[in-house]
């Protein structure tokens, strides 16, 4: 039955902005819209490892106020000491709710901080960051220059120092904002190479395009001395796979910098990594290992603003894992940091359309680029710069922030 009277439309708000803007085309008066604008997005927050009495006041606060909390049923089952909650309520109940939780015993109080920040760093577009990082501008891309003869993608393209530098500065005028350089290839089943193996081919490459593009280097490495060294020639950013976990001195070297650093996951190392990964909920396990690895960070002394996460893909997944990561990519937001994506020429790519060769899944990796800033991502790492940019400057036109032509608040 197509509907008629009234003319009913569901509509699909993904933010205040948005629901201001319909507010607004309703004639509803700003009064108006300032009491309602709050009860148009539901949001829904997973709270794990709670205290059983704990979750018992968490769905009894919550239910008084029109929302819904589901428990797990060690909540309702003798012995259980622990409990998983989800709750589900609009913007405006959250908001009467945490206040109520503050003077609740059992770690409630602490819980309503947090709630509250995962859902104030969903909902902000820009995460507090590096000031030589503009967000604003975004989404930015991170140009991958791979100087390594064994790239899954470009082994042996940019070995030569001239070359190299030639791409990263192809890549920066076609609008990269970053140059990712890497000098050991980490593909599945890759071998590591020595600190000075690496060194030879990353240092001429990061001191000349240093040089032309200040700010704007990356440095793809898990080795603190090749780290330290890089930054000393001129890079500004290190991207570390391991997320700081493989050489124990690369978070002094990141602290003394002061540089931003992106932590990446992935499931054991490069050589191994892609042996049966398994998880029972690979976002769920994602996001607790990211929560894990920025309160580590931030406790040895790095900056919460020079912190990025990448989730990995490709890195200890399987093809249902990556798409799981990419479906769900949004619920990263609640951390609070900008969320670097590279999905560039990978496997999982060429297993679902059937392309053998890395070099033909371009096209694929620029609807993974429109996918990535529709769900909020801050970097997007590609091989192709010009490509991906015209799919990242389309994604954000269509999802991004605007100013609506029917927005007015005379």
């Amino acid at each position: 039955m197509i509907p008629v009277a009234g003319s009913p439309q569901v509509l699909v708000l993904r933010d205040l902005e948005q629901v201001r803007s319909t507010l607004r085309h309703a004639r509803v008066s700003k009064g108006g819209i300032d009491i309602m604008e709050k009860k148009a997005l539901f949001r829904i927050v997973r709270v794990t490892d709670l205290d059983v009495r704990a979750a018992g006041i968490l769905k009894q606060e919550m239910l008084s106020r029109g929302g819904e909390v589901a428990v797990s049923r060690e909540v309702y089952e003798s012995g259980g000491e622990k409990a998983d909650c989800l709750l589900m309520g609009t913007l405006a109940q959250f908001e009467r709710l945490l206040p109520k939780l503050r003077a609740q015993p059992f770690g409630l109080r602490s819980l309503a901080a947090s709630i509250e920040a995962a859902l104030t760093n969903h909902d902000a577009r820009v995460p507090a960051c590096h000031e030589g990082i503009p967000l604003a501008e975004g989404p930015l891309l991170m140009g991958i220059l791979n100087v390594t003869p064994d790239s899954f993608s470009d082994g042996d393209s940019y070995t030569g120092t001239e070359q190299a530098v030639r791409t990263g500065l192809e890549m920066a005028e076609e609008g990269a904002a970053f140059i990712d350089v890497g000098g050991e290839s980490t593909r599945p089943g890759s071998d590591r190479v020595s600190l000075d193996e690496e060194a030879a081919r990353v240092m001429p490459v990061v001191k000349a395009l240093a040089q032309s593009l200040p700010g704007r280097v990356s440095v793809d490495t898990y080795k603190a001395r090749m780290a330290a060294d890089a930054l000393a020639a001129g890079a500004y950013m290190i991207n570390d796979i391991s997320a700081l976990r493989m050489d124990s001195e690369m978070v002094a070297v990141i602290r003394d910098a002061d540089c931003p650093v992106v932590l990446m996951h992935m499931l054991g190392e490069p050589k191994t990594m892609q042996e049966e990964p398994t998880y029972e909920d690979v976002v769920e396990e994602l996001h607790a290992f990211f929560v894990e690895r920025l309160n580590w960070a931030v406790d040895n002394g790095l900056k919460e603003e020079n912190l990025l996460i990448d989730p990995g893909l490709g890195f200890g997944k399987t093809t249902v894992h990556n798409l799981e990561i990419m479906r769900d990519l949004e619920t990263f937001r609640s951390l609070g940091r900008p969320i670097v994506l590279g999905a560039s020429r990978k496997r999982f790519l060429g297993e679902i359309l059937g392309i053998d060769e890395p070099r033909q899944r371009d096209l694929a990796t620029a609807a993974t680029t429109v996918m990535a800033v529709t769900a909020g991502a801050h970097i997007v790492r590609v091989h192709r710069v010009g490509l991906n940019r015209d799919a990242a400057r389309l994604a954000q036109a269509v999802f991004g922030p605007g100013q609506d032509a029917r927005q007015s608040d005379g």
